[in-house]
């Protein structure tokens, strides 16, 4: 006698209901044919000749199977040199699949069902999900709108609890393009002074600034994990070079063991075409690629202001400017207006509550494609 089963409808296990595309992405994939775009965070500029040239020599002359989980050792050196404040071995660098992989194992190695995350508002979307992934709560600090989404030490330590586990800091920021002064690091740094906290640092846009350097929050704190990767400074956001560094051997033994059941290793390719990502080339491409975006940005605030009569924050690294568009309504309905005129925007309220009323505006395209996508947005907006 055959026993029927009864069928039940899947339902999702509980780490992943309600996480759903950004709104960046939602955006993106309804825009029109030949539309601007000044909503995905990628750069436009080619990978640099001399590493595509490495990379095509490697697949084609070298064997390329697995490398170690945690990277090529000469890779995870070149990256520990970049932080000689902390004195990194091997052991405390691992390679990921871009800085996206660094950050979710990053979280899941730290946070417990029920514990909080502080993250800034506005920030990347993919941060909050990442917590509710790991079980987590996410929780806020402000990044104040009437400050130009400056740092207000007041407002990270208003939302620190004993629940508190973790905080993240990015510097230059996605979405608002600010970074984190030397005084805002030491001022986050005393405020988590014996709290057991532990700051996750997205440093990933950390070599595209327009004054100084900015600097590495682990500079300031020891209990911080820094995560970044080549993909912002040397256009390689598809070779999918990150990494995660500490000199917390108890979290980057949990990174280890997590980037090993999720992607074994990072590209092997890759890896080694990024052992050049140090060289004087390297550094000479970095420096080119700040004297565009710098352009770009001082350009597009410009465009912003005399075709559309609206306020756009100067950007001080990375590739965004938040465009304020409070003056003339709700910030998706405005969105939606570009995206019929084939502009893709980001509405700010996508980064949290403190960007409603504000489009995040990329300028990662030249000035002629710039000026016309300003173009199509007064025509839409009817400036």
């Amino acid at each position: 006698m055959t026993q029927t089963v009864e069928q039940t409808e899947f339902q999702l296990p509980s780490r992943l209901r309600g996480i759903q595309p950004t709104l960046i992405r939602q955006f993106f994939e309804r825009a029109l044919p030949d539309s601007i775009n000044f909503g995905l965070g990628e750069p436009d500029l080619p990978t640099p000749q001399f590493l595509r040239d490495e990379a095509a020599r490697v697949t084609r002359d070298e064997q390329n199977g697995y490398t170690s989980h945690p990277g090529l050792p000469a890779l995870r050196e070149l990256i520990g040199r970049q932080y000689p404040h902390l004195g990194l071995g091997l052991s405390d660098v691992v390679v990921t699949c871009g800085s996206q992989e660094a950050m979710t194992a990053s979280l899941l190695t730290i946070v417990d069902a029920g514990d909080e995350v502080l993250l800034p508002d506005p920030c990347f979307p993919a941060y909050d999900a990442c917590v509710r992934i790991a079980q987590g709560t996410p929780t806020y600090y402000r990044m104040p709108a009437d400050r130009d989404f400056a740092f207000d030490i007041d407002e990270f330590k208003r939302a620190i609890t004993p629940k508190t586990k973790a905080a993240v800091v990015i510097s230059p920021s996605n979405p608002t393009g600010k970074i984190l002064t030397e005084s805002d690091l030491k001022e986050i740094a005393a405020a988590l002074d014996g709290t057991g906290i532990y700051l996750i640092s997205d440093e990933i846009y950390s070599d595209l600034y327009f004054t100084e350097r900015p600097h590495s929050a682990s500079e300031f704190y020891e209990r911080t994990v820094i995560v970044s990767g080549l993909s912002k400074s040397l256009s390689m956001t598809g070779w999918r070079l990150g990494w995660a560094a500490s000199a917390r051997p108890e979290i980057m033994k949990g990174i280890h063991v997590l980037h090993g059941f999720l992607t074994v290793c990072a590209n092997a390719m890759t890896q080694k075409a990024a052992l050049l990502g140090w060289t004087d080339q390297a550094e000479e491409a970095k420096a080119e690629f700040r004297k565009v975006y710098k352009r770009r940005g001082d350009h597009i605030v410009g465009l912003l202001s005399s075709q559309l009569g609206l306020r756009a924050t100067a950007p001080e690294g990375a590739f965004y400017t938040m465009l304020d568009v409070r003056p003339l309504g709700d910030d998706i309905e405005i969105a939606e207006k570009c995206l019929a005129n084939r502009v893709i925007t980001v509405p700010g309220v996508a980064f949290g509550p403190e960007a409603k009323g504000f489009l995040r505006i990329s300028f990662c395209n030249p000035e002629e494609k710039m000026a016309e996508g300003v173009r199509r947005m007064k025509e839409a907006l009817g400036a």
